[in-house]
């Protein structure tokens, strides 16, 4: 455990931040994995010392090794845990056993820990950081890690009473980990909602959105648009509508495929593009969605599937409309890098989207999970062309508080905050207990 001169003598030099992560970090490139790399490379920027501990992919990537600025450590076991119920806590136990022995461990080597996710790591990083004298940040990625939290089930499938009484005891000690948190980061005001109703104090929850590099992500003149198609083999007369993200049910992209056949038909000059991949999700529907196009589905010849790809921005420039039909999100970085890229977005109103789009000013919403109202949004956001440069301009300005820098640096006024006060604590003790100073 720190010495009260350890923890004051931290509160006056630049934090060593562990982050840790359950979701695997990049060559894994969803949502959560690239905002814990954006940050943490951004954090390590501005000349603090970050490391990250996360789980080790499948097929395994480099136990340890630096990303830029960013030293990485990958603990046993790998692959996906999530969708498979109770059968996760065995390899989910391991890495707790694995990850408690690195905190203690390299105790010396960090000062602040930053948790990325609710579901799991929580539960040993918060009580331990306690312990250890470590201030812990839970970043809380969406509402459904509160809903429905420990262990969840593939889809269809039906818990059993072992996993019902699983999900109860880790509701528990997730609700402990988050009261019991120095500071808890909501990435939207829905979030903060729910932690309050959670019995998470006011004063311990900070409100700060995910980031996005809005130089990379930023609108395209007309003749921009064009060269990008040509360069990116693009159709160069039609409209361009694009999905970025997992291809997964809970986001929708398979309900849009199953009513593309409608919405072709009622707009002959729009074409689709899916980027994006199925692997490591536990409701991968990619296969199932190329088989419908190899099918011949209706429309299928102006539907075109990028697989995951490393110059999102290019295509983003080069579309012309941006969908995401999700059951439920967070705080989706592939919506805020739609709107940065000033496109019309067509979103569900889940997450953060409420807060962030103005339902035919700045984009479009329609209800989740309905391929009725999916296609309508289409025919109302077409109907809109001509606005569509206002709509853009209004969608990038809805950003433009989000750049990469300016969120890093909350993050570093929240770490010198709770450092402060932790020293102030310390002090305090000090003053009240002589064997303290001495010590």
């Amino acid at each position: 455990m720190q010495s009260t001169h350890e923890i004051t003598h931290s509160a006056h030099k630049a934090p060593r931040i562990l982050w840790l992560t359950e979701e695997l970090y990049p060559p894994q490139i969803g949502g959560v994995e690239l905002m814990v790399a954006r940050l943490s490379a951004e954090l390590a920027r501005t000349g603090l010392d970050v490391r990250v501990i996360t789980r080790q992919t499948q097929p395994p990537s480099a136990p340890e090794e630096r990303i830029g600025s960013v030293s990485i450590r990958r603990l046993a076991p790998g692959g996906v845990l999530k969708g498979r119920g109770w059968r996760a806590a065995p390899p989910l136990l391991a890495f707790f056993a694995r990850l408690s022995f690195a905190l203690v461990r390299d105790a010396r080597r960090y000062d602040v820990l930053i948790v990325s996710g609710m579901k799991t790591i929580p539960l040993v990083a918060v009580p331990l950081g306690r312990v250890l004298g470590k201030p812990s940040i839970v970043r809380v990625e969406s509402t459904n890690e509160l809903d429905e939290p420990g262990f969840g089930e593939q889809p269809g499938r039906r818990r059993g009473p072992l996993g019902r009484l699983a999900n109860r005891f880790f509701e528990r000690l997730q609700r402990a980990a988050l009261i019991r948190a120095d500071s808890v980061i909501a990435l939207s005001g829905a979030l903060e909602k729910r932690l309050l109703q959670k019995g998470v104090q006011a004063s311990r929850i900070c409100q700060i959105p995910n980031a996005i590099d809005l130089r990379s992500f930023s609108p395209a003149t007309a003749l921009e648009r064009e060269a990008l198609r040509e360069q990116l083999s693009l159709p160069r007369g039609a409209t361009l509508m694009i999905y970025v993200g997992r291809l997964s049910r809970a986001k929708g992209v398979d309900l849009l495929v199953r009513m593309w056949p409608r919405i072709s038909a009622r707009h002959p000059d729009l074409h689709l593009l899916i980027a994006g991949e199925g692997r490591d999700s536990h409701d991968d529907c990619e296969a199932e969605m190329r088989e419908q196009l190899r099918s011949g589905l209706p429309g299928h010849e102006r539907v075109r599937m990028l697989g995951p790809i490393d110059r999102v921005h290019l295509y983003l420039k080069a579309s012309d409309l941006y969908i995401l039909p999700s059951h439920f999100e967070g705080f989706s970085i592939a919506i805020i890098e739609a709107l940065a890229s000033g496109l019309p977005a067509l979103l569900t109103p889940v997450g953060s989207v409420p807060e962030l789009i103005r339902d035919g000013e700045n984009g479009f919403i329609f209800a989740a999970q309905d391929g009725d109202a999916l296609a309508a949004a289409v025919d109302v956001a077409v109907a809109a062309r001509e606005r569509w440069p206002e709509i853009g301009r209004r969608a990038r300005a809805t950003v433009e508080t989000m750049d990469l820098a300016a969120v890093g640096e909350q993050y570093r006024s929240l770490l010198d905050a709770l450092l402060e006060r932790r020293s102030r604590a310390a002090q305090s003790m000090g003053r009240s207990d002589p064997k303290a100073v001495r010590h």
